[in-house]
């Protein structure tokens, strides 16, 4: 028998009897569905964890934590965050001298608080915005990108709550500075996180800092080097060095972890287990119910070997109608999933405002959609294990009632 006439008889017969196959079908597409569903919401919130890192184009964070005092009087409204203390030029050149490394970005965060005004600034280096915080230059939703010195970039949220345009005069200290265009943070990306850019010429001014110093480093690394290995090499040169990366923020963030993790292939286990359980139970329990056809087959002359080809087909063609119809569904739930807003919190060394600062624009957490990660080929494993296992189920069922006998298949309950 072809294999055409195989699946329409299949068909013909699921159709007799719709109400077992509505069964099976609706079975087999909530599993597909919930298992679709359950293991992309497992990447995406991996992805969730990256997403700081990847919207800056950058491996690590690396950070210099205060020992003692901060190196700024604690009288000037000009501080240092604790975190962020001023790592030398040599010792940056040693760290970006690493074979490891492919790009380092230097960057400065600073805190002017005078009065009850709390205001986060950052020295990129205009020349250059590929990545690290530098990259808020390609965000420009007004005015233009940081060029020289004297020139300032307000954060667009930050300027609208503040009433600030382009043009507008800002002093810091006894600096002067002139708003020239305004970036909108893209989501996620609040280790870029600032209420105004300057460049790093004038931030080492402001933070009476050495010159070539800086205090927030970001690496590029070399494709496949091992972020541990850099990590160990970076913590020789500067012995305090706080490293951060998307494996250690992960570790700091559990929530996230644990639903990226055990918990999200568990689920999914199960999801998949439900539909090949079910569709394998429901196909039994059909064939048992219509053992009679098999009985009537076997009288009129079909083979042993149709028989079993018929009913493995038939079942075949059943599961592929559920799995595409749970692919329908769980597609739905990644749509719906996507609209989702979730909070990102960053651990306090990577925060732009300290905690406690709810009105500063570089706030801990950030409300980010959940950013949606498909997974086709592991959706091609669930969907041919759950297809196959159905089939072999149909074709193991319909041999056992056939080596039974016509008298058993036709007369016997």
């Amino acid at each position: 028998m072809e294999i055409t006439s195989l699946i329409r008889h299949g068909g013909q017969s699921a159709l007799r009897d719709w109400k077992r196959s509505g069964w099976l079908i609706a079975g087999v597409t909530l599993g597909i569905g919930f298992y679709i569903a359950v293991s992309t919401i497992g990447a995406s919130y991996t992805e969730l964890v990256k997403l700081p890192f990847s919207r800056i184009e950058s491996d690590l964070i690396i950070q210099l934590g205060a020992r003692g005092r901060s190196q700024i009087s604690e009288k000037s409204s000009i501080k240092l965050p604790f975190s962020n203390q001023a790592i030398s030029r040599s010792t940056i050149d040693a760290i970006g001298s690493l074979a490891e490394i492919k790009k380092l970005d230097t960057s400065i965060l600073l805190w002017y608080q005078e009065r009850k005004n709390f205001v986060t600034i950052a020295g990129i280096d205009p020349t250059d915005t590929t990545s690290g915080p530098a990259k808020v230059m390609q965000w420009i939703s007004g005015g233009r990108a940081l060029q020289v010195t004297g020139d300032t970039v307000v954060e667009s949220h930050y300027a609208k709550f503040n009433k600030l345009k382009i043009a507008d005069i800002i002093h810091f200290k006894n600096y002067t500075f002139t708003i020239i265009g305004k970036t909108e943070i893209k989501e996620g990306a609040s280790l870029a996180a600032a209420n105004f850019y300057i460049s790093t010429a004038d931030a080492r001014k402001l933070g009476a800092m050495e010159d070539g110093s800086a205090n927030l480093l970001s690496a590029t690394l070399v494709k496949g080097v091992s972020k541990e290995i850099v990590k160990e090499k970076i913590g020789k040169i500067l012995p305090d060095a706080i490293v951060s990366s998307t494996d250690s923020i992960g570790e700091m963030m559990q929530g996230f972890t644990r639903i990226s993790g055990t918990s999200s292939k568990l689920l999914s286990s199960i999801a998949l287990a439900f539909a090949v359980l079910l569709g394998c139970w429901l196909i039994a329990g059909r064939q048992q119910e219509q053992r009679w056809q098999i009985g009537l087959m076997q009288t009129l002359g079909w083979e042993k070997k149709d028989i079993i080809l018929t009913y493995g087909a038939q079942a075949l063609v059943l599961t592929v109608t559920g799995a595409i119809v749970g692919i329908i569904l769980g597609l739905l739930i990644i749509f719906w999933m996507s609209s989702l807003e979730v909070s990102l919190t960053l651990p306090w060394n990577l925060a732009s405002a300290p905690e406690g600062m709810h009105h500063a624009a570089g706030d801990r957490a950030m409300q980010v959609p959940l950013p949606i990660v498909l997974q086709p080929l592991l959706f091609f494993y669930g969907i041919a294990i759950t297809c196959l296992t159905a089939m072999v189920t149909g074709i193991w069922s319909a041999a056992r009632l056939a080596d039974k006998g016509v008298r058993h298949t036709l007369f016997e309950r």
